[in-house]
């Protein structure tokens, strides 16, 4: 069967060429260019998340009421691997884990069904949503707004962040959620417009007014509706009633109740009304100012990068369009990630492809042999993104890197070397140059020899890889589209060296008399012969020299560190601070502040923002002692060079570790980067890369048992940050009622 497959190729060139430059096209415009582009693979397991926000419990009565009840309907669906839950004030976030052959709406689908049986059991005002359909790599853009002018004036800088934060809500999210790829905008930062009214109970008793009667006329207030038309001659009208507050005045206007004598008692007169704050469980801040903080989340499976940048788009076309006193700006940008490193492979397969394209033409010493052979690297790489795409493999660092030109263009090189070598002995046999059919001839006879040499080889190679598609989880998330694309490109080369290769090699090819090895192949030979013989009359030192040799390898081998995977350089770092848990909102803000202040007076560094606590869509539930602090490296040119050398990644790590610990004291600071962290927190539910739960019906001991080992793990070799997270141990003002004095009373 290969033998006809040749003599096809070789015989019919014009149709093997034909259909070859056919697939690399389509492989360029219709896999390169829509295939989904990431710096890495997506690790992120098969989740779904279920957030529920209610106001004023404590974490004891969320857990007992919402958490439990939730995880408890959740547990019995199919396909379930596990189901972790985190419980904080006003918040309870369920995660339910699911296989990964599961489809991911088909599992939003499952736990919506069970998630409409829990509803009606929850507490009063609990309001429970499905978390964005996204992953870890789901964060690829966000920015910030602010005014230009920024107040000073503590009040004013309150109106400005309600203003900023109704802008966003209201015009800018709306904007960029219309984004193709754009499953969610999570918003942190700013108060959300509020009116609060303080009701004064003096006045509230004097006019036998209780608290039912403010919040029923609040309610039925605040609604427009419809009264259906009217006509008037040829006119028609719509009759709309309109009363939805639009200022204080609105709502100190409302009609309370009505006394004996026919006077109305509005809520002005009872309450005091004013623009007030909420309760907040999170903020933001960018170089030591609090802002609005957005983060543009992708949908699963789409292109990262291509989202990222009509993102960006869409922000600037935004920025055209503000009011001149308001400013928008871009904070993170996944697509500068991904274009530093696509640039990186391009550069390493462009190189590699050079490298070897010298080689070919030096060892070969043909040129038309060198050029046929440097061609089956794009064919092979076209070939192979056409396949990649609907297999659903990405473009990243690990499946592209798995391409080594060396080996795809072995069976090539192999192949051409013999049709080299079978026309220059057939035209020294015949003593003339060979004509076309005769130099067809030996084409074919020379690549139908060495098929299985060269066809073994390749194959030998892709059975290695074999064990690594057996395996599941994150190993195989992180390491399947690697052997995928690699084997993918093998086989692409391997058909190209058995069609295209000789095809075009019967075409272009020429004979030449006394036509020799090159130079180098001929000193190479001369200098291999002799070693060759010796090893042959040797041969009984030699094979046991060599597997004692092996056998130390092993021994040592075992004795080196291992890691999963080297770490993806982002160009940023993302620092995970913790302050003590009894810390307010505002004080962990003002520390904030301090600590980025701080770490701008790194020349390295372009600026700093971070998130605070809780965002709007819970994707990330951490308490207001906690934050998230991205920070932004210049381009490395701009850094400077005092004593003629740039400080390293890893040397810069340690000066701010270090700048924070000084300057910034009382703080635990754990250092990452922006993806990795994320990634962490999506599959363990902690953002470390090991992590330790204890548990145990008795808080106390469970807390004692944690603090031990800490202090343990701390005096390993290796082990950084240690972190210690209290669960359950904020401060709480409990208030229990005295019956008799209530009663006493009245």
């Amino acid at each position: 069967m290969l033998n006809k497959i040749i003599y096809f190729s070789v015989f019919h060139r014009g149709v093997i060429i034909f259909a070859t430059l056919v697939l690399a096209v389509s492989g360029f415009f219709f896999g390169f260019q829509k295939l989904p582009i990431d710096a890495v693979p997506d690790i992120t397991n098969n989740q779904v998340q279920i957030n529920t926000t209610v106001e004023g419990l404590a974490p004891e009565e969320i857990e007992r009421n919402i958490t439990f009840p939730i995880e408890s309907s959740i547990r019995g669906l199919p396909d379930v691997e596990s189901v972790r839950s985190i419980t904080r004030f006003g918040l309870s976030q369920v995660t339910v884990i699911f296989e990964d052959q599961v489809d991911i709406y088909r599992a939003r689908q499952l736990v919506s069904e069970r998630l409409q049986g829990v509803i009606p059991t929850l507490p009063s005002g609990a309001v429970a949503k499905l978390g964005p359909v996204s992953t870890g790599l789901g964060e690829i853009y966000q920015y910030v707004i602010d005014f230009k002018s920024v107040a000073t004036d503590p009040a004013l800088r309150f109106k400005q962040l309600v203003d900023l934060r109704t802008l966003n809500d209201w015009s800018i999210k709306p904007r960029i959620q219309s984004v193709r790829g754009v499953a969610e905008v999570n918003t942190s930062g700013g108060y959300e417009k509020q009116y609060q009214v303080s009701p004064i109970l003096a006045k509230m008793q004097a006019y036998g007014i209780h608290f039912s009667d403010i919040s029923d006329a609040l309610a039925k207030a605040n609604k427009n509706v419809g009264g259906g038309m009217v006509q008037q001659s040829a006119e028609q009208f719509l009759v709309q009633g309109v009363g939805i507050f639009r200022q204080v005045k609105d709502i100190e206007n409302i009609p309370i109740k009505q006394l004996e004598t026919f006077r109305i008692v509005r809520l002005g007169e009872i309450a005091e009304v004013s623009l007030g704050r909420e309760q907040r469980t999170g903020a933001s801040t960018l170089n030591g100012q609090e802002v609005i903080l957005g983060t543009a989340m992708m949908l699963i499976g789409e292109n990262s990068r291509t989202v990222a940048q009509l993102v960006d788009e869409r922000v600037q076309e935004i920025s055209d369009t503000l009011p001149p006193e308001y400013t928008i700006r871009s904070v993170y940008n996944r697509s500068d990630l991904v274009d530093e490193t696509l640039a990186t492979v391009e550069h390493n397969l462009l190189f590699g492809a050079a490298l070897v394209i010298v080689v070919l033409f030096i060892l070969l010493g043909n040129v038309r042999a060198a050029i046929i052979t440097a061609l089956t690297i794009p064919l092979t790489l076209c070939i192979t993104f056409l396949i990649m795409r609907p297999l659903g493999l990405s473009g990243n660092l690990m499946s592209l890197g798995a391409l080594d030109f060396g080996i795809i263009v072995d069976g090539t090189v192999i192949v051409l070397d013999n049709c080299v070598r079978y026309i220059q002995r057939r035209s020294h046999e015949l003593g003339r140059k060979l004509g076309k059919d005769e130099i067809k001839e030996a084409v074919y006879n020379a690549t139908v020899e060495i098929r299985s040499a060269a066809g073994f080889g390749e194959l030998i190679i892709v059975v290695v890889f074999l064990p690594i598609f057996g395996l599941v989880g994150v190993e195989g998330k992180m390491f399947t589209p690697m052997a995928a694309s690699f084997a993918i490109a093998v086989f692409a080369a391997l058909n190209l060296s058995f069609t295209f290769a000789p095809a075009l090699a019967s075409l272009i090819l020429t004979s030449k008399i006394g036509a020799k090895d090159s130079i180098l192949m001929r000193g190479l030979s001369f200098l291999y012969r002799p070693i060759l013989d010796a090893t042959y009359k040797l041969r009984w030192i030699i094979i046991p020299v060599a597997v004692a040799l092996v056998a130390v390898s092993i021994a040592f081998f075992g004795r080196h560190g291992a890691v999963f995977l080297p770490q993806l350089g982002e160009g940023s770092y993302a620092f995970h601070m913790i302050r003590p848990v009894n810390v307010s909102l505002t004080q962990s803000l003002e520390l904030q502040k301090i600590a980025e202040k701080v770490l701008l007076e790194l020349p390295e560094i372009s600026h700093v923002f971070s998130r605070i606590g809780t965002s709007e869509v819970a994707t990330d539930p951490m308490g207001v002692n906690v934050s998230d602090t991205y920070i932004m490296l210049r381009d490395r040119k701009d850094w400077p060079n005092p004593d003629g050398k740039k400080e390293s990644y890893e040397s810069l790590l340690e000066t701010i570790t270090q700048t924070l610990e000084e300057k910034v004291p009382g703080q635990t600071y754990l250092a990452s980067q922006p993806i990795q962290m994320r990634f962490n927190e999506l599959l363990e539910g902690t953002r470390a890369d090991v992590a330790i739960k204890v548990f145990g019906p008795d808080l106390e001991a469970n807390m004692t048992t944690a603090k031990a080992i800490q202090t343990s793990i701390q005096g390993v070799s290796g082990a950084g940050d240690v972190e210690l997270e209290l669960a359950g141990t904020s401060p709480v003002l409990r208030i229990i009622p005295n019956p008799e004095a209530i009663l006493a009373y009245g």
